[in-house]
């Protein structure tokens, strides 16, 4: 923990609110100037298709280039500058003689993948919080680092969001001590920048009554968090009958994906439209979901092979910064399955490319003795309405054996576990072995962040 997470924590509660309170003071400005870029790309979202073409490429050229001339790993490609300078040029095509680009090996020599004239802006750095494995630094200068936290703001500008509503919050926000198990009111308030602070670390059944009683107090417009923290505490209210007296516009997601379980009961619970976001901590690809519920690409911080159509789709994801000249990853294997959708003309008006919802990074998967890949999307389906299960994760002990961890109370877990068991044993064609066990504090990374599918092996 940082030194100013240590403070913070010391501080008595009426501390605490005081400086979420002085931190909204800086949300504000930031969300000021978020809303300025925003406007300024707004043309970008009503382009024709060649227009987009075109003016992906102009980008791309320009971060290839630079790439080719600072960054230490593409020295061995720098005869492709000579293909960029020529105007008739298809940067796309030079793009695919680019080598692909890994995690691991970015990991193992950070330094090559910097450029060497990064330019005068201060510089910071992003890491992952590990849901996908061992964490990953990305470096940038604060220009990037403003400019695509404003895209991820964009879905909530598209959703209606205005200045001054509301917005409730329960993702990976540390503001209540974890040392403090048992807080009387885990959840905090921001009135300078409208926001309530509810802790995903200390989600249980007390909690999420106080976390509801809080809500239907300060009737916010929005709702958002990780799907797994809005599946439990929606999970609550219906397990007590609670019919909340207000609902808010929409509930925001991200992060994780949004199994079609979760979202049943999220959207029992508050009766809102779900909305999602997909971002990576590397800053290098987005996307914000509409009002007709299409995720749309940004045109302006990366570029997802694809997604025009000019070429096929590849697995895991291959992506292009167009944005990011500090550490311009090229072809980088984002580690997700993103399936683009060229062509597709939205009801909402915007052209910008469309993909599906990403609903399983390419290694949340049980893998069967014969070699059968069983991704988390189908396995979710076996979840669907079985009652009495507030969280779950589907854990891959071995070769041959799957261990379903449910937090359910103990009248519960038999019935639903002899459910999930049979149903799990069909998709998986009768060849694990399958173990129920009772959990009541599924593994929660630092982040909030917890996985459907965990592979240990």
């Amino acid at each position: 923990m940082s030194r100013l997470g240590r403070t913070y924590d010391a501080l008595p509660r009426p501390g605490q609110t005081l400086a979420l309170n002085l931190f909204g003071v800086r949300n504000r400005l930031r969300m000021s100037t978020w809303a300025r870029y925003i406007a300024s790309i707004e043309h970008t979202e009503r382009m024709a298709r060649e227009y987009q073409i075109r003016f992906t490429a102009d980008r791309l050229k320009e971060i290839l280039a630079h790439a080719l001339a600072t960054v230490p790993r593409y020295e061995r490609e720098k005869p492709l500058l000579a293909r960029l300078e020529d105007p008739a040029a298809d940067v796309y095509s030079v793009l695919r003689e680019f080598p692909v680009i890994t995690k691991q090996e970015v990991l193992a020599d950070p330094g090559a993948f910097r450029s060497g004239s990064p330019g005068g802006a201060r510089i910071v750095r992003t890491i992952t919080s590990g849901t996908t494995g061992t964490p990953f630094a990305t470096w940038m200068d604060i220009g990037t680092s403003t400019r695509t936290d404003a895209l991820w703001w964009r879905r909530n500008v598209w959703s209606g969001h205005r200045s001054g509503e509301w917005i409730a919050r329960i993702v990976g926000d540390p503001i209540v001590p974890l040392a403090d198990a048992d807080p009387r009111d885990p959840w905090r308030v921001s009135w300078v920048d409208r926001r309530i602070y509810l802790s995903s670390f200390h989600l249980r059944r007390d909690a999420a009554r106080s976390y509801l009683d809080v809500l239907e107090k300060r009737r916010p417009e929005y709702i958002q968090g990780y799907p797994s923290s809005l599946e439990v505490l929606a999970g609550f209210a219906l397990a007590d009958g609670r019919e909340l007296s207000w609902r808010p516009k929409a509930v925001w997601y991200s992060s994780e994906p949004m199994f079609e379980h979760q979202r049943d009961v999220v959207s029992r619970a508050f009766r809102a439209p779900i909305v999602g976001l997909f971002g990576s901590a590397e800053r290098i690809v987005s996307a914000a979901q509409c009002e007709e519920g299409r995720f749309h690409l940004s045109l302006v911080d990366g570029y997802l092979e694809g997604q025009f159509g000019l070429i096929g789709v590849r697995e895991p994801a291959l992506v292009t910064t167009l944005m990011n000249r500090v550490m311009p990853l090229i072809r980088f294997e984002l580690g997700d399955d993103i399936h683009p959708v060229p062509g597709v003309a939205c009801e909402c008006g915007r052209t910008l490319p469309v993909m599906e919802p990403v609903i399983t990074k390419h290694e949340d998967w049980v893998e069967t003795p014969s070699g059968r890949r069983v991704v988390s999307s189908v396995l979710t389906w076996a979840f669907k309405d079985v009652a009495g299960v507030r969280r779950s994760q589907v854990v891959q002990v071995d070769g041959r054996t799957i261990e379903v961890h449910v937090d359910a109370d103990e009248a519960d877990v038999a019935t639903a576990g002899e459910i999930l068991a049979k149903r799990l044993d069909e998709m998986l064609f009768g060849e694990m072995e399958i173990r129920i066990v009772r959990d009541l504090d599924i593994h929660v990374m630092e982040s909030g962040k917890s996985k459907f599918v965990v592979r240990k092996c």
